[in-house]
């Protein structure tokens, strides 16, 4: 008899072609990637039977009939850089800005990059509009590439541009000394920031925002990708846990100012910036020798109906392979296949002093019945399930140390706010279309995008009371960061519900609250629920 043990078992998925579709052509974006998952609590079809029950003599009921099948995949797992940014586009229901950031190498269809000398890397035929965020000066500013699980460690971490790129080359050539190799399919190599030269920048802070101002290198920080809403790091990882390349106080100074802010607006030259970390003063880099400005590719969510400002909107499915090992007989796997997913809600669980984990949520169209045939797109395609990537940002992020900043404005001072727990939702609010005549969903609906929060603080201040009574407009972030990356998850504006307290004996009191976000049009940031900041870098709260 065949049994199949749950820690055997594979999971993994692929973007769709279409929906319900897996894609068949050996093309950049098509590969499969295998999940994480600590719990599968749903996969695949649910099945509703009718039975008879017609008036009869031998009480008794007859063979009933499938009126209804129901398909979805639910799954627990650790919160990594990797399981983040898996399904990141599909639960915003858009695509991310500077998307063009993530390098590949085209050659064979397969990214990643290859170190083809010793200061290149290869890479796609660059695009006039990546070209155009790239930027090259031996005096001034260099853009900074990050490039992570390549074998060679010369080959990893920032490396600053040495050639400006221009549209159709396939090289990216930096200033680094690189070791020639073909690295493994999860390695990658992203656009992370600028370097600008000695005595170029200057921050001036004044009350909750700063100007952040480059007198001549960055000539427009817009056309290196920038936008209202995206966050950047001031300095860089020094790789054993401190900061270089930031900001100084007085001129030759230490590089003492650092850390993640919001841009509010751009023009030209200037940054304007708010959500600053605490401390921050006026600084600049005089005399201190290069600064570095980190970022990267930016999500928030976006109307359907594009614009002059967002045309991302994006309708995304997955389809999932479950892999059940010698389920068909002692020796040959089994596979279903969970198809035409939709994201439905992700919600991201931060329990005090632990594992950081999340909840992905998907409804799909329908499953295909359990074979011993395995999907492909050719036997010997890299691009086929059994050929899944291996995740690699796989570092846990926990409720310690990955915390760069966490703060609301309904206190002014970010260090009296104190979570003892919080939850992220992430809602779509998606529903199956059923037609006549089909089994499953013919259909999928995505409703109304919705965030929420929900949690429990330390009650340090009556304003955390009174901002829910007068239904108060407030702001929420949390930086997340570890040796993978970082995120920034940043809600503009949200009213908080809840409020009672509870008085635990010898501990603090505490106030539960939850948080509703809202697209508000006259906002800092107009019309934005939810926006997400990536960095291929990124520092830590030891640091910042």
């Amino acid at each position: 008899m065949a049994r199949v043990l749950t820690n055997n078992v594979i999971l993994s998925y692929v973007i769709e072609s279409s929906i319900g579709t897996a894609p068949t052509a050996d093309a950049d974006g098509d590969l499969w990637r295998l999940l994480e998952p600590n719990d599968v609590s749903s996969y695949g079809a649910e099945i509703t039977t009718v039975a008879r029950r017609p008036i009869s003599q031998d009480r008794g009921r007859k063979k009933g009939t499938v009126t209804n099948l129901e398909s979805g995949v639910e799954f627990e797992g650790d919160l990594t850089q990797d399981s983040f940014l898996d399904f990141a586009e599909g639960f915003v229901f858009a695509e991310m800005a500077n998307v063009e950031f993530d390098l590949k190498d085209d050659a064979g269809g397969l990214p990643p990059p290859a170190v083809a000398t010793t200061d290149d890397f290869t890479v796609d035929s660059i695009s006039a509009l990546l070209a155009g965020k790239l930027i090259y000066n031996l005096a001034a500013a260099r853009s900074l590439v990050y490039a992570l699980g390549y074998t060679n460690t010369a080959n990893n971490g920032l490396h600053e541009l040495n050639v400006q790129p221009v549209a159709t080359d396939t090289v990216i050539q930096v200033a680094s000394t690189l070791v020639a190799e073909t690295p493994g399919l999860n390695a990658s190599l992203q656009v992370a920031g600028v370097r600008v030269s000695d005595g170029d920048l200057t921050l001036t802070v004044s009350g909750s925002t700063a100007t952040l101002v480059s007198a001549a290198d960055v000539a427009d920080w817009a056309a290196l990708g920038l936008q209202a809403g995206q966050f950047i790091l001031v300095g860089s990882p020094d790789g054993s846990g401190g900061a270089q390349n930031a900001l100084g106080t007085a001129a030759g100074a230490a590089d003492d100012t650092y850390g993640y802010a919001r841009i509010t607006s751009i023009a030209s030259g200037t940054l304007n910036l708010d959500k600053l970390p605490a401390g921050w003063g006026t600084a600049d880099n005089t005399g201190d020798g290069d600064a570095d400005i980190l970022f990267g590719r930016f999500l928030r969510n976006v109307a359907v109906t594009a614009d002059a400002d967002d045309n991302r909107y994006l309708e995304r499915s997955y389809q999932f392979e479950a892999v059940y090992p010698d389920l068909e007989s002692v020796g040959t796997d089994a596979y279903e296949y969970a198809v035409g997913n939709f994201a439905n809600e992700l919600s991201l669980n931060l329990p005090l002093t632990d594992k950081a984990t999340a909840t992905w949520g998907f409804i799909g169209t329908n499953a295909d019945d359990i074979t011993a045939t395995r999907k492909n797109v050719g036997a010997t395609s890299p691009h086929g399930p059994a050929n899944a990537v291996t995740p690699l940002r796989s570092t846990a992020l926990n409720t310690t140390s990955s915390f760069a900043a966490l703060s609301t404005d309904v206190i002014s001072s970010a260090s009296d706010v104190c979570f003892k727990s919080l939850t992220l939702t992430i809602g779509n609010n998606v529903s199956p279309e059923n037609c006549l005549g089909t089994l499953g969903a013919s259909f999928v609906n995505a409703g109304l995008f919705e965030v929420n929060m929900e949690g429990q603080m330390l009650f340090t201040d009556k304003a955390i009371v009174n901002a829910v009574k007068n239904n108060t407009t407030v702001t929420f972030l949390a930086v997340l960061s570890n040796d993978n990356g970082a995120f920034a998850f940043d809600i503009p504006a949200l009213t908080f519900g809840g409020g009672d307290r509870e008085f635990p004996v010898d501990e603090s009191v505490l106030v539960n609250i939850t948080g509703e976000a809202f697209n508000d049009p006259t906002g800092t940031i107009p019309n934005v629920a939810l926006g997400i900041s990536l960095f291929p870098a990124g520092l830590d709260n030891t640091t910042v």
